[in-house]
């Protein structure tokens, strides 16, 4: 591993990152570089290894943060070659974290801070990813590199969403992501909440109405829940159902997003403009007020939603990283 040491923008935080435990041991070789985006805007404070640990303890329950290697664009390196992002080894390759269910065992997670459905990926992160990769395979730490959507039973996830051809000349640009199939089979580490994240306009919400036979809360591998058709599946059963069977209370709840006492500007962005650093012009002020609460009143894209401020309808980044909480109540 000589050359992936060498990198000098590489940071050990091995035993430093938040963890509960210690992921199981492989049982086979690294044979696949598996690549992922985070879905967090890359300047955000939540934008880093420590945080999708803590993410990924408090929210899917593992053991710790998902990805043997996590790239750091809001951190940057100065290295001989120029500005670099921070590479942050997160777990001993020989640990099988979980990201990318069934081929976990033979995956090496790499993910690169960024949600580049909304951002332009920088030239100084592309050239991190072109020498974190070619130190990998000098090491001969795996034989090929794939993009989640890649990996058996992933086709439908859009992860990694890259300029391949720009970002990263060793993937295959050909292998586009497919849609979103009827039925889904659970693989090693999947919960409702990151099945639903990244899908377009399927929440949690709809997968636990498509599926009233499953328990969220003890998935089993091999297990097979409806997926594609979820879409909406909260609204159309609350539609279906007669107000004798439900109460009138439960079929007028609404959506809100809690931002949490434990931040001190929230950007917000004007309506139609992409939710990039750039374009916000004003920012809310959750710490000030012990926490701030807002109705939902539209989803224009994913992780973003519309709320009614002082400043009239804006639209805020509510990924689950950024620790804002959506839930319903009347």
């Amino acid at each position: 591993m000589k050359n992936f040491l060498a990198l000098p923008n590489l940071v050990d935080l091995r035993h430093q990152l938040p963890k509960k435990q210690d992921y199981p041991a492989r049982n086979k070789k690294i044979s696949t570089r598996v690549w992922h985006h985070s879905l967090t805007l890359s300047h955000l404070t939540g934008s880093d290894a420590a945080s999708f640990a803590k993410y990924h303890m408090d929210v899917n329950g593992w053991p710790g943060v998902a990805y043997a290697i996590v790239v750091e664009p809001k951190n940057r390196v100065q290295t001989p070659r120029g500005k670099r992002a921070r590479i942050v080894w997160a777990h001993d390759f020989d640990r099988r974290t979980y990201h990318a269910g069934n081929a976990n065992d033979y995956g090496l997670g790499i993910c690169v801070a960024g949600d580049y459905r909304n951002e332009r990926m920088q030239d100084y992160v592309k050239e991190t990813i072109n020498e974190l990769q070619a130190a990998l395979v000098a090491d001969g730490i795996g034989r090929e590199d794939k993009s989640h959507h890649e990996m058996p039973g992933y086709g439908w996830k859009a992860c990694c969403v890259f300029d391949y051809k720009g970002a990263f000349n060793f993937l295959d640009q050909k292998s586009l992501v497919k849609a979103v199939p009827a039925t889904y089979v659970i693989q090693e580490g999947d919960t409702f909440w990151n099945i639903a994240n990244n899908m377009d306009g399927i929440r949690v919400a709809d997968l636990l109405a498509a599926n009233p036979g499953i328990n969220a809360n003890a998935l089993q591998i091999g297990q097979v829940i409806r997926l594609g058709d979820a879409k909406g599946a909260a609204l159309k059963t609350s539609a279906k159902t007669k107000p004798s069977s439900v109460p009138e209370k439960q079929l007028a709840m609404k959506e809100f997003v809690l931002l949490p006492k434990t931040v001190a500007a929230w950007k917000t962005y004007p309506l139609g403009v992409a939710p990039v650093a750039k374009n916000s012009d004003w920012s809310l002020a959750p710490a000030r007020f012990g926490g701030l609460e807002y109705e939902i009143l539209g989803r224009p894209q994913t992780d973003v939603v519309m709320i009614l401020t002082g400043r009239g309808k804006r639209n805020i980044y509510v990924a689950a990283s950024t620790g804002a909480k959506i839930y319903l109540k009347s």
